[in-house]
């Protein structure tokens, strides 16, 4: 609260820095005297006075304050202007107290044992700036209403301190209109109504006080929602408002037992009936007032603070809307250690409001339309909650996405376990982010948009390491500013896996970490290690460095087993794998059209292998062998299908021919096709016709077959082959295609009476 003039605190501070040496003003040698600025002062507190001494004419400041005085000291120096008489005894208060010391400015008559102060007390008073009579609490604030009478033809008085002039317990208060009627005359700045139980304020309180109030304290009182709150838009000038404390818990104190309360005063006492009555016959002018069906609540246009924290009210903040009559000039907002469970909002008419403290409101979620007309919020504290659940449900970055302006955020102690990526997308100008004793694992929010941070608190959580993408957002920003980073009293862990974390805080430049002496590394035995030991880093290298040529080479050795492992298998059934893909592809196509002339299973009799530069005689063959014994065979150059792949044609003329015959040259032993279509043959006998061999050799050339590859040895030993007759004898040869063709029209699969001499 801003004051007038000069504090009845009675300028102690000033008078013992600019002490000058010691002055006699006074007819008690206890009292000590100084000079301010060429004036003469004296105290003379703590001397046990029951009377007042006499001092010089121009003494125009006295301190008397915690003596025994019972009466108004009546023999002080006439241009007396500051005069503290606190912590007295005195009892009474009557017009002829003051009407010698017209020129007082500072008065303190605080924590005495006043009872009355009669009406025309303060009438002369007309140089009055600042009264205090609080901690009076025998005289109840009916003692108002004469006050401010007394006052009514006073341009001077500036400060009135009411302060606890009601007992602590009792029946609460309601200040009526005729107590403060007259305050409307003079030019008052601060008044204080705190510590009175006062309840509720009657209609016009507020509309008659002074248009020059600047500060109004209602703190400490047990104030109830009332219209009354419509009025506060009306008073123009006010700067500060204090409603905080109310329904506190107060100690209950030896001495409380001792004061003799007047609650039942009655209100003739302190005003004339006349004037009670004309006042109150003035509130029926109010009787009209409706109340809204929305909440609004009318603030004073220049307000800047409004203090309404440690109250015991439970609440909800709804959908409040603040309006006043121009913008409204409110800045700061002070709520903290209420009973808010929850913040729904939004708040509307606040677009001033830089600084707000929420904390310690046992709140647990606040709607994402909060802080919608939060516009130019710099100061957020949400310390103290338990919004720990509500953050970890905002996927998508609701709750702050209007505090675009936004510097500093508190989220002390909300029992936050994870953060999500997005919760702080729009926080762009903020300085000073607070996480401390949460319960965060890691963090891993992006902070790249944050180009304005400087410092981080994560102290008292349960980190263990910070990721590599955290670490390089934070140098980036740190290019800019020096950035500091609270980790203390983390879980930081002392292994291998970390050993860069480590590096990066203990050598980092741009990023300061405070504290760093206190931080604790813990090792897989559970020892732990302070950051700042030097040698801790080196141990850590020595000891990973090990590790890591461990891991490479076992590394590098199981992948190079696997590769050799997984390379043999693949080659050793590279033709099982390659005729079971294509039998699958080909299960689920149907290109290939069965006749009716044939059984369900097969189309050809055969299908014929062949290189290209032997052609010539298989063709010839093949047409003697169809004509001669009504075969029908499948060559590749007659009866594969257009457009479709070589092995897919490949696959389909074996699968579907009852018997394949590989005519067997050196040409065809360097042909890859020729050589597929070999082994193809040789995997649809084992795995599609149950180990039968359907396979048929025929050696065209001499010496052919002890070229062909091992793995073929088994259809030599068990003679599944026919040799062309050497020398082209025309009765061998015809033999020969008569063996053949007898075979191939045949079902049987024994081959080896196919086999035929030369000396048959």
């Amino acid at each position: 609260m801003e004051c007038a003039a000069f504090e009845l605190g009675f300028l102690l501070t000033i008078m013992t820095m600019i002490r000058i040496k010691a002055l006699s003003c006074s007819s008690n040698k206890h009292c000590v005297c100084y000079r301010v600025n060429g004036q003469l002062w004296a105290k003379c507190e703590y001397l046990d006075l029951k009377s007042a001494p006499s001092f010089n004419s121009d003494v125009i400041g006295i301190n008397l304050a915690n003596n025994e005085l019972s009466t108004f000291p009546a023999n002080l120096p006439f241009n007396i202007r500051y005069l503290d008489v606190s912590r007295n005894q005195l009892r009474n208060i009557d017009q002829q107290s003051l009407v010698k010391y017209k020129y007082l400015r500072n008065l303190s008559i605080s924590e005495n044992s006043l009872q009355t102060i009669e009406l025309g007390s303060f009438k002369n008073s007309s140089n009055l700036l600042h009264l205090d009579i609080s901690g009076n609490q025998e005289l109840t604030l009916e003692v108002v209403a004469n006050i401010s009478s007394d006052f009514r033809n006073s341009a001077s008085i500036r400060v009135l301190n009411f302060e606890k002039l009601q007992c602590t317990y009792g029946v609460s208060f309601i200040v009526k209109r005729y107590h403060t009627a007259y305050l409307k005359y003079t030019q008052l700045e601060d008044l204080n109504l705190a510590s009175n139980r006062i309840n509720s304020l009657e209609l016009g309180v507020l509309t008659e006080l002074p248009k020059s109030l600047k500060h109004l304290n209602l703190a400490n009182n047990v104030l109830s929602f009332g219209l009354y709150l419509a009025e506060f838009g009306v008073m123009d000038n006010m700067v500060t408002l204090n409603a905080s404390f109310q329904s506190s818990f107060h100690q209950l104190k030896i001495k409380d037992f001792f004061i003799g309360c007047n609650d039942t005063r009655p209100v003739c006492a302190t005003m004339s009936e006349n004037q009670h009555g004309n006042l109150v016959s003035n509130n029926r002018r109010f009787s009209s007032l409706l109340r809204p069906k929305n909440i609004t609540i009318y603030l004073p246009p220049k307000l800047k603070s409004l203090y309404f924290h440690d109250n015991l009210y439970k609440m909800t903040l709804q959908d409040f809307a603040f309006t006043s009559v121009t913008k409204s000039a409110l800045s700061k907002v002070y709520l903290q250690n209420n009973i808010i469970y929850e913040m729904n909002g939004p708040i509307t008419g606040i677009d001033n409001v830089v600084y707000m403290d929420l904390s310690n409101n046992f709140c647990s979620n606040i709607s994402p339309r909060f802080f919608e007309d939060f516009k130019n919020l710099c100061y957020l504290d949400l310390s103290h909650n338990a919004l720990g659940e509500n953050l970890e449900n905002d996927i998508d970055g609701k709750i702050f996405q209007n505090l675009r302006t936004l510097n500093s955020l508190n989220l002390t102690r909300n029992r936050i376990v994870r953060l999500p990526t997005k919760i702080f997308r729009n926080l762009k100008q903020i300085e000073i982010l607070n996480l401390s004793y949460n319960s965060l694992s890691e963090f891993t929010v992006p902070i790249n948009q944050m180009v304005r941070l400087s410092h981080l608190d994560l102290s008292n959580n349960q980190i263990s390491t910070m990721n590599t993408e955290t670490r390089n957002m934070l140098d980036a920003i740190s290019q800019e500013r020096l950035v500091s980073v609270n980790l203390k009293s983390n879980k930081l862990r002392c292994n291998c896996e970390n050993l860069e974390f480590m590096k990066w805080v203990l050598k980092s430049k741009n990023v300061v970490f405070l504290h760093l002496d206190d931080y604790l590394c813990t090792f897989s035995n559970s020892s732990r290690i302070r950051f700042s030991n030097i040698e801790l880093l080196q141990l850590m290298e020595k000891q990973c460095s090990s590790y890591t040529l461990i891991i490479v080479i076992m590394t590098s050795l199981i992948i190079v087993l696997l590769t050799i492992t997984i390379s043999r298998i693949l080659y050793r059934y590279r033709w099982k794998l390659r005729y079971m893909y294509y039998v699958a592809r080909e299960k689920y196509k149907d290109d290939v059209q069965r006749p009716d002339t044939l059984d369900d299973q097969y189309y050809f009799d055969a299908f014929l292998s062949y290189a290209d530069k032997d052609r010539i005689f298989v063709i010839d063959l093949v047409k003697r062998l169809e004509k001669e014994f009504n075969l029908r065979l499948c060559i590749h150059h007659r009866d594969f299908i257009p457009g479709t792949g070589i092995a897919d044609n490949i696959t389909n003329a074996i699968h579907y021919s009852r018997k394949t015959v590989c005519v067997i040259t050196s040409h065809f032993l360097q042909s890859y096709w020729c050589m597929f279509e070999l082994n193809m043959a040789r995997m649809e006998a084992i795995y599609s016709r149950n180990g039968e061999n359907v396979l048929f050799l025929v050696a065209l050339e001499k010496g052919a077959m002890k070229k062909i590859p091992f793995s073929f040895m088994d259809l030599i030993e068990s003679k599944s082959y026919i040799e062309f007759p050497e020398g082209g004898d025309k009765d061998e040869v015809t033999a020969f295609r008569s063996k053949l063709g007898d075979t191939l029209r045949s079902h049987d699969n024994d081959f080896r009476s196919a086999e035929i001499r030369v000396d048959d």
